[in-house]
């Protein structure tokens, strides 16, 4: 569990937060930042004024046991650390203190397989978006504070956004949760059961070619159909391009799709068969999913 994560290093690191002048301390730091992303610091006696501690000695104790990990400090001035910063961000989010009521209702989105209308959930920070017939089609968390100032449709819409940038970042070797990379690819055709949200799309998934990847740093894993990693390729946004499609627009959890498609296990990779109107484009994924090779045809001409 947790890998080469020592949990007793971390845990040590953690105790230098539990003050409230140090988180005063770490939120002082983080104004320095917020114009253009400065990451300029501050003078010992602008920060020890901007916390409002007179007793120097009690100050120095507390920014003493933030050093290093969270805070660096050189020739009078004290910025924030990468963990420094990525502390801030999650207060800033609530993530430590408190969650938000759950809300629900409809969405203004339809399931593409029967046309029912949406139902959104958003409780304890995870956004769930379900049909009648077919049950949760999207999920994704969110921070606490995503709901402020945004009703359902806003955040359906934000999500299904920021699932195209966690497959994107995939596609790049870069896992969206820690930045680890991927160990060995593995392909495999698998027959999707009833009621399930790949039953939502127009096109037979009766088999359908499956990639999984997992984290070697923290081990979270990844089984998303070929066709979704295949979306990433340049080939497919161009072809996506020519036919009025924004691959930026492209709802990947969910959705009806202006296209056909198919995908097809081989020994040593996976072809991916994109059709919209008259054109179809082939690509073909190696084991380790770079694109070896693709073409694109008439369907008119081939008929």
């Amino acid at each position: 569990m947790g890998g080469d994560v020592d949990p007793e290093a971390v845990a040590e690191n953690l105790s230098a937060l539990a003050n409230p002048l140090r988180i005063r301390i770490l939120l002082a730091l983080a104004e320095t930042r917020q114009p253009s992303w400065d990451h300029r610091g501050m003078r010992y006696s602008d920060l020890r004024s901007a916390v409002d501690v007179e007793d120097g000695g009690r100050f120095n104790y507390h920014i003493n046991k933030l050093r290093d990990q969270f805070v660096r400090g050189a020739e009078g001035r004290y910025w924030l650390t990468t963990a420094g910063s990525r502390i801030v961000d999650e207060i800033y989010a609530r993530t430590f203190s408190g969650g938000h009521e759950g809300v629900s209702g409809p969405v203004e989105w339809y399931c593409p397989a029967d046309e029912e209308r949406l139902e959104a959930t958003l409780e304890d920070g995870i956004l769930s978006v379900s049909c009648p017939n077919h049950g949760v089609l999207f999920d994704m968390m969110l921070s606490f504070t995503a709901p402020r100032g945004r009703d359902l449709d806003d955040l359906f819409a934000w999500a299904n956004r920021r699932a195209l940038w966690y497959l994107e970042s995939v596609s790049w070797d870069v896992c969206p949760h820690c930045a680890g990379h991927f160990g060995e690819v593995t392909i495999a055709t698998r027959s999707p059961g009833p009621a399930t949200r790949l039953e939502t799309l127009r096109w037979d998934v009766s088999t359908m070619v499956m990639v999984g990847m997992r984290c070697q740093q923290c081990g979270v894993s990844f089984r998303i159909p070929a066709f979704h990693y295949a979306l990433t390729r340049s080939p497919t946004i161009a072809f996506l391009h020519d036919h009025g499609i924004d691959y930026r627009t492209l709802e990947l959890e969910y959705g009806s799709t202006p296209w056909d498609c198919e995908s097809k296990e081989l020994d040593d990779g996976v072809l991916v068969r994109f059709a919209i109107d008259d054109e179809q484009l082939e690509i073909e994924l190696d084991n380790t999913l770079d694109t070896r090779s693709y073409r694109r045809t008439s369907l008119t001409e081939e008929q």
